[in-house]
């Protein structure tokens, strides 16, 4: 074997060992696993000492309110979701057994994407273990508070799901013209989504999942409260997995 050769084969072996160590599941080696931080005055919630990778819209976007919200209606929307703040996070179901999992998601995070398909394995692979809430933060712009809006309303004719994933599919909702025909061909009553996405009620929610952001610190897209789990970002499948198994050990949460 001639010298370049060889010095060829080593080369590439070292770049395979590389990449070979990169795709490794490292939060799964010994001492490598979640590491978990209580949260000061959010008890009996805890953090992950190290977030994922998140979306974070421009600084025109993340994190601000709509414009019709005053400094005191947030205030007092962050108060009243302090005061219930299971019931806020989880819903009324919280204590039926499964692992209430809070997703906080915007439509054109691409982490969020990934960050579903994980999510759903687990659920098809272990039905019953999660119950997935679905919360909708919109932090890109008016095409986002649409979508968000079109999301929350449409959960109101039981098809929020498959809304969703069309829509994901998709690389701007545009205008209310085109959330309405997509729906339409999901058979949503496009009337009563219309009216709904409009509502007090609507806004409302969406009001109580910034507040509830605002609690828990989030910077971006996506946020999950997995049981008394906090995180901020994009995992991997095998550290998502590690922290429900960490959570199923634990007692229900109760706050």
């Amino acid at each position: 074997m001639t010298k370049g050769r060889r010095n060829l084969l080593i080369g590439g072996a070292i770049v395979g060992l590389i990449y070979g160590l990169r795709a490794a599941p490292w939060d799964l080696l010994p001492g490598r696993g979640p590491r978990y931080v209580a949260i000061e005055g959010l008890s009996p919630f805890r953090r992950l000492e190290e977030g994922g990778r998140i979306s974070t819209g421009s600084a025109a976007f993340v994190g601000l309110d709509p414009p019709d919200d005053s400094e005191s209606e947030r205030r007092g929307q962050i108060e009243l979701v302090r005061s219930d703040l299971c019931g806020a996070l989880f819903g009324p179901d919280a204590r039926d057994g499964a692992i209430p999992v809070a997703y906080f998601s915007e439509y054109r995070c691409p982490y969020c994407r990934k960050l579903e398909r994980d999510l759903a394995d687990v659920v098809e692979a272990d039905p019953g273990t999660l119950r997935v809430i679905q919360h909708e933060w919109p932090i890109f712009g008016a095409s986002s508070e649409l979508f968000a809006r079109a999301s929350v309303a449409a959960a109101r004719q039981g098809l929020q799901q498959p809304l969703r994933k069309r829509f994901m599919q998709m690389p701007l909702v545009a205008d209310e013209g085109s959330v309405l025909r997509v729906a339409a061909d999901l058979g949503l009553d496009t009337d009563r989504l219309a009216s709904d996405m409009a509502s007090a009620e609507v806004a409302a929610e969406l009001g109580r999942t910034r507040a509830l952001a605002s609690v828990f610190g989030f910077i971006g897209t996506p946020g999950l409260v997995i049981g008394r789990t906090v995180l901020n970002g994009a995992i991997s499948q095998s550290l998502l997995r590690q922290i429900i198994a960490d959570e199923t050990s634990l007692p229900p949460i109760e706050c």
